[in-house]
């Protein structure tokens, strides 16, 4: 069966890659020099985030069902589409 979260690890794993490029890049900046150890350590620490989004260490979003919807006329449960009143039968009359 195919992994339901694959599309948040995708991105997830997409941001944390634009992440780790942008330090790399700061890393090779003239100015940054002396704020290599700093960048390395947060270098390290999205690497680290990487491989566990990779392993499948993502916490799953527990699912939670809609509230159904009731109609205010009539009472009955709202599905899917467009929804028609339907009378309430009414009882004869005794005389």
């Amino acid at each position: 069966m195919a992994d339901r979260t694959r599309h948040i690890k995708k991105k997830q794993l997409r941001d944390i890659s634009h992440k780790i490029r942008r330090v790399q890049l700061r890393m090779h900046n003239r100015k940054a020099k002396c704020y290599i150890p700093e960048l390395l350590v947060e270098l390290n620490s999205l690497f680290k985030q990487r491989e566990s989004i990779r392993n499948g260490n993502v916490m799953r979003t527990p699912h939670i069902p809609r509230p159904q919807k009731i109609c205010s006329v009539c009472n009955y449960r709202i599905d899917k589409g467009y929804h028609i009143c339907k009378p309430k039968p009414s009882r004869p009359l005794q005389s």
